[in-house]
């Protein structure tokens, strides 16, 4: 099966740009593992931080720009039943995300939270990304 790895795109209300990717495989004969990968890309920017001394202390931290990132799948999908099973998983994801997402709160509330795992130590192996967004 072959099909685009960008899905959708989207500017939220907060100004950030969502994207949703295929991921999928085959996941044995001709059955799939249907899976999206979402991607939102935070810029690093003053207007986070208290002032431009602490935001240039945070891109020393973090990536810049940091990109939250989820995913959604299911497994055993008959290639037939691929688009159909991708497109809900994409809609029910959008559907239970994009507000809270696209909250004005969400980017700061992200980067702290991003801040307080790398000034602990805790970076855990699989929050490395796995594909920058846009």
């Amino acid at each position: 099966m072959t099909s685009p790895p960008d899905i959708r795109h989207i500017i939220l209300p907060n100004s950030l740009h969502l994207q949703c990717r295929d991921d999928s495989r085959t996941y044995f004969g001709d059955y799939l593992l249907v899976r999206v990968l979402l991607s939102l890309t935070i810029p690093l920017e003053p207007r986070f931080f208290t002032d431009v001394e602490v935001c240039r202390a945070a891109r020393l931290l973090l990536s810049d720009p940091l990109v939250y990132r989820r995913s959604v799948e299911r497994m055993g999908v008959p290639s037939a039943d691929a688009e159909r099973v991708r497109t809900s998983l994409v809609d029910d994801l959008l559907a239970n995300s994009v507000n809270y997402l696209g909250s004005e709160q969400f980017p700061l509330r992200y980067i702290q939270a991003e801040l307080k795992k790398a000034r602990s130590g805790k970076v855990r192996k699989f929050d490395l990304p796995v594909f920058r967004g846009a």
